[in-house]
């Protein structure tokens, strides 16, 4: 009975380090990366209309990427990543826009985005810049929206972003409270601990 019992506490023991580990190692990463991603994705086009996706990036977020990268560049609105190479900032000069946005007295640099395979529009910002004061712009021919993500949040070095096309509503997408690694490991936890118990009331 003596032997079940440590073995019991001994394998509820180990998986519960498992599961601190496997946090503490995603934290780990996230915090190692220079970058994060900002992944944004059109729902709800239901007529598939043409849209064309522009990142905003606000002359604060272009400067510190300068000083980031240790350049003597100076500011010069849409030329500044038009006619210089910045590593943070990794974009093709034709996808960048010669009028500058401007929005309550802040000037933006207007980035054409391309989707990948998955329809998802990604972007790379460097993690150490901490205000998610970017914009999008989404246009075509019937409409011009700004969507703003000041108050969104980063899961896993990622800012999901989801914009409904028909309603032009901004949000992030529902996040499952755990990940399928730790459901796992709870639901082998929780054998062991019938098959303990189980044990233990035969022994007895």
């Amino acid at each position: 009975m003596k032997k079940s019992i440590i073995f019991l506490f001994a394998v509820m023991m180990i998986s519960l380090l498992i599961i601190i580990l496997n946090t503490t190692n995603s934290q780990a990463r996230l915090a190692d990366d220079e970058f994060f991603k900002l992944q944004f994705e059109i729902k709800n086009n239901e007529e598939n209309e043409n849209v064309y996706i522009y990142l905003l990036l606000p002359k604060e977020y272009i400067e510190f990427a300068i000083k980031h990268d240790n350049l003597d560049i100076e500011y010069e609105g849409a030329n500044t990543l038009k006619e210089n190479s910045i590593p943070s900032i990794n974009v093709d000069g034709l996808n960048i826009l010669d009028d500058i946005y401007e929005e309550n007295g802040i000037k933006y640099v207007q980035i054409l985005l391309e989707k990948n395979e998955d329809n998802i529009y990604s972007f790379d910002i460097l993690s150490d810049y901490f205000d998610l004061d970017m914009r999008y712009r989404i246009k075509n021919d019937s409409k011009d929206f700004i969507a703003n993500i000041e108050n969104f949040k980063l899961n896993d070095g990622i800012c999901e972003i989801e914009y409904d096309y028909d309603a032009d509503i901004v949000k992030q997408p529902d996040r499952k409270l755990f990940s399928f690694g730790t459901i796992l490991l709870i639901a082998i936890l929780i054998i062991v601990i019938i098959l303990g118990i189980s044990s233990y009331i035969k022994e007895k």
